[in-house]
């Protein structure tokens, strides 16, 4: 939403500065004209209609060039961000390929990660970021902490471009969890329960296989 209307904005200025270069264009070639159909009103005609093409055709090539130079710049910072997005994904899979169990390089790597982050992550996504984080530093891993991440990687696709409609609330648990569609259920009946206490579930339903 921010950076829609960042774009909005940055649009409307562009509109605004051509709209005032066009008015004192118009300012200037009224005195000209002025000046022209007091000597020679064929001249003034000839000189207007050539102006007139001169000043169309420059217009349309700054403003092609405007947009295009706009367009890679975003399409620049859009694949920077990917990048660096997909960097955590596929540090933070490794974590719950190997049992939620971090390790001091994967605490150095968030270190540089978060200092990237202060550079390219989007309002939203420094939002979602902070409160996921947050909440995985005061409490016992629960229902809200998977909540929180699906907020956050939905923050990352929206910062690329990309949407999220149609998945449903929390949809990305099924990523890291086994039984995603489980989970989702248990969470419905408990807000707050612990992944822990999910675990226990899981046993009881799938057996100790599951």
């Amino acid at each position: 939403m921010i950076t829609r209307l960042r774009n909005f904005l940055s649009l409307l200025l562009a509109v605004a500065l051509i709209g005032v270069m066009g008015w004192l264009v118009y300012l200037g070639i009224q005195g000209l004209w002025r000046a022209l159909v007091g000597v020679n009103p064929q001249l003034a005609v000839a000189v207007v209609a050539a102006a007139t093409t001169l000043i169309a055709s420059t217009a349309t090539v700054m403003l092609g060039r405007y947009f295009e130079r706009k367009k890679e710049i975003e399409a620049h910072f859009r694949a920077e961000k990917i990048k660096i997005y997909d960097e955590f994904l596929a540090e933070l899979f490794k974590v719950f390929e190997s049992g939620g169990k971090t390790s001091d390089d994967m605490v150095k790597f968030l270190r540089e990660w978060q200092r990237k982050l202060v550079l390219w992550g989007g309002s939203n996504v420094l939002s979602a970021y902070f409160k996921w984080m947050q909440r995985l530093k005061s409490t016992v891993p629960d229902a809200q902490t998977v909540f929180l991440m699906d907020e956050f990687f939905r923050a990352l696709r929206v910062d690329i471009g990309q949407n999220s409609k149609g998945l449903e609330k929390g949809a990305f648990a099924n990523l890291i969890l086994r039984h995603g569609d489980f989970f989702m259920i248990q969470a419905k009946k408990n807000p707050n329960i612990t992944l822990d206490e999910l675990s226990t579930l899981e046993k009881e339903y799938y057996g100790k296989e599951g």
